[in-house]
C-alpha cells in the first residue's frame, strides 16, 4: 500500500538524502534531483528546522573551502580543512545554535566527499548549499 511505502523517514527529505549520500556519489545526483523547487535543496530547506542565518554561515564556511581549493588544487589541504568543518557544526550543534538533523545530514555530506574526494565532489556540494541558502530566501 502506498501509506505503508511513506512510512518512517523515506517522507523526510533530510533523512531520504542522507540515504541517498550514503549510496552514491554527489557528483551522481542530477541537477534535477538537487535543484529543481521539488528536489533536495529546496525540500530540506523546507523541512529542515534551520533559519537562514544559520544556513549561511555552514555555506559560507564550506565556500571558503572550495575558493581554497579552486585557488590551489590542493585537495588534502581542502580535506584538511573539511575535517575542521565536522568540529565547528558538532560544536555549534552541542550549543543548540544548529538543528541536529540539519548537522547530521552535513556530517552524510562531507563524509560522501571524504570517501569520493575529488573537486568535483566538493563542486557539487557547493552547488547544493548555493541552492539551499537561495532557497531558504524563499521562505
Amino acid at each position: 500500500m502506498n501509506g505503508k511505502h511513506q512510512q518512517g523517514g523515506q517522507d523526510n527529505p533530510l533523512e531520504k538524502l542522507k540515504q541517498e549520500l550514503k549510496n552514491r556519489a554527489i557528483t551522481q545526483f542530477s541537477e534535477r534531483e538537487l535543484f529543481h523547487p521539488n528536489g533536495y535543496a529546496s525540500a530540506v530547506v523546507r523541512k529542515a528546522n534551520i533559519t537562514a542565518v544559520q544556513l549561511r554561515k555552514v555555506f559560507q564556511e564550506f565556500k571558503a573551502i572550495v575558493d581554497g581549493l579552486r585557488k590551489d588544487n590542493n585537495l588534502e589541504k581542502a580535506m584538511g580543512r573539511l575535517y575542521k568543518l565536522y568540529a565547528l557544526l558538532e560544536y555549534q550543534a552541542e550549543r543548540g545554535v544548529l538543528n541536529k538533523d540539519f548537522k547530521d545530514l552535513m556530517f552524510k555530506l562531507f563524509d560522501n566527499i571524504e570517501k569520493h574526494k575529488s573537486p568535483q565532489a566538493f563542486e557539487r556540494a557547493y552547488d547544493l548549499l548555493m541552492a539551499m541558502v537561495a532557497y531558504s530566501k524563499k521562505s
